[in-house]
């Protein structure tokens, strides 16, 4: 069985498809040029047609028969591309197993259109799994297991301490900003960027107008000592952030309590953190949280001094491409068939 990815542009997208191919029968999907223009004209003719739109399977059809795929193989589509372009048309022509992989909230509507497309949808999200009716799957690492093995622990010794984080504004910057302070006072330099977008009110130091590419962004997680995950309203489980932490040997600190119920905590290496909340705990009561002072951040001196605790191999390996890819191929054996587009 060959997996065929679909849908996947992100460059640490990218990196971890071609990990896989590496060692495993796995391919990047990408129709052809022409194709992608072709579809793009009949889409704009379909909009001067006063009758019934003329079809774009027989460009699904032609881009699967030149990837190669087969009855056999398995496609691996992204919920973010999946929609878009000549996309829904090769999923559905493709004459195998079809999967796809939700990696940000949706909601119903979402879910009701595309399910007809797929013989299961994952989430990486519990809760979301739960309203919606996904299977939940676990958040995968960017990087191929081997190679993010190899550069676990890498870095420097200097000091101060660095905190890293990156991400969009989303109504974090005043959330971030409470944060830096307390590394400050707790002997930590934070090494933040926070990319300006809609939702930024008031400019603070820490504002900047463009993320880092990938291997920018990897190089500076590598080098910190501590890395930060503040994740939007309603989300939860492991994001990206939280298994570059456990990958690379850093503590985290998150405003995410379920982590704590993850095989990747422990609580020398996770400080969960409720902004606003009188004491956030690094090592859990059964909320999270319980009463105190210091703005969220009591504890947190301790937690950055304490010894950070390797995490066993097969925890780690739990969280990689290719354990990803193990159980999507397990699972497609016992999937029935898809009807094939006529």
């Amino acid at each position: 069985m060959k997996a065929f990815f679909l849908g996947w542009t992100a460059q640490y997208e990218h990196r971890f498809i071609a990990a896989l191919a590496g060692h495993r029968p796995v391919r990047h999907l990408q129709p052809a040029r022409v194709l992608q223009r072709a579809q793009r004209k009949l889409q704009s003719l379909n909009k001067r047609l006063m009758g019934a739109p003329l079809s774009d399977a027989w460009l699904g059809r032609l881009a699967c028969r030149l990837s190669g795929a087969g009855p056999q193989d398995l496609l691996v589509c992204n919920e973010g591309q999946v929609r878009r372009h000549i996309n829904p048309a090769v999923v559905r022509a493709f004459p195998g197993r079809k999967v796809l992989l939700v990696r940000d909230l949706v909601d119903s509507a979402f879910v009701a259109q595309v399910r007809p497309w797929f013989n299961a949808i994952y989430s990486f999200d519990q809760q979301q799994c739960a309203a919606l009716g996904m299977l939940p799957l676990d958040q995968f690492f960017a990087l191929g297991y081997e190679e993010a093995r190899a550069r676990r622990g890498q870095g420097t010794a200097r000091r101060p301490r660095t905190c890293f984080f990156l991400g969009r504004d989303k109504h974090r910057a005043s959330t971030l900003q409470a944060l830096a302070e307390g590394l400050i006072a707790n002997g930590c330099e934070p090494d933040f960027h926070i990319v300006r977008d809609d939702s930024t009110e008031k400019a603070c130091a820490y504002h900047v107008d463009d993320l880092l590419d990938y291997e920018e962004n990897l190089a500076r997680a590598q080098r910190a000592d501590v890395l930060v995950e503040i994740n939007q309203p309603g989300q939860s489980g492991a994001t990206l952030r939280t298994l570059e932490a456990a990958y690379f040997g850093k503590k985290l600190i998150t405003n995410n309590a379920a982590v704590a119920q993850l095989p990747l905590y422990h609580p020398n290496n996770v400080f969960i953190w409720k902004e606003g909340s009188p004491k956030g705990l690094p090592n859990g009561s059964p909320d999270g949280f319980e009463d105190g002072d210091q703005g969220g951040l009591a504890g947190l001196g301790a937690f950055l001094d304490a010894p950070l605790v390797p995490l066993p191999d097969a925890v780690l390996y739990r969280y990689s491409p290719e354990a990803m890819l193990d159980r999507l191929v397990a699972d497609a054996q016992g999937l029935p068939c898809p009807v094939k587009e006529p």
